[in-house]
């Protein structure tokens, strides 16, 4: 499942889910970002895992939470807790590994 969230709704999406959720802090303008997010949708389909996408430019509250200082940057969360971190360009088998 793929899910837009914003400062507003992070907290419920994200750090409430119980499973696990990977954060794509992602601009508009990114190419890399572009480039990122089929790989990104289909792990989350193959995984039953949720996707949620974060747009920098919108969302000024959770770039200072989180010191997103490039995109893309992929988060991954279990049970609402940060477990891996990636900046740039990134594997799907090194995302792969840190959801499992």
């Amino acid at each position: 499942m793929v899910i837009d969230v914003t400062d507003d709704t992070f907290e419920k999406e994200v750090l409430g889910n119980s499973g696990v959720v990977i954060v794509d802090f992602y601009g508009t303008w990114c190419m890399p970002c572009k480039m990122m997010a089929p790989i990104l949708e289909k792990i989350a389909d193959e995984n039953d895992v949720v996707l949620a996408k974060v747009d920098i430019d919108e969302n000024d509250k959770l770039v200072r939470e989180f010191g997103i200082m490039a995109v893309p940057t992929i988060k991954v969360f279990k049970s609402g807790v940060e477990i891996q971190t990636f900046v740039g360009m990134t594997s799907e088998s090194d995302i792969k590994s840190a959801i499992k």
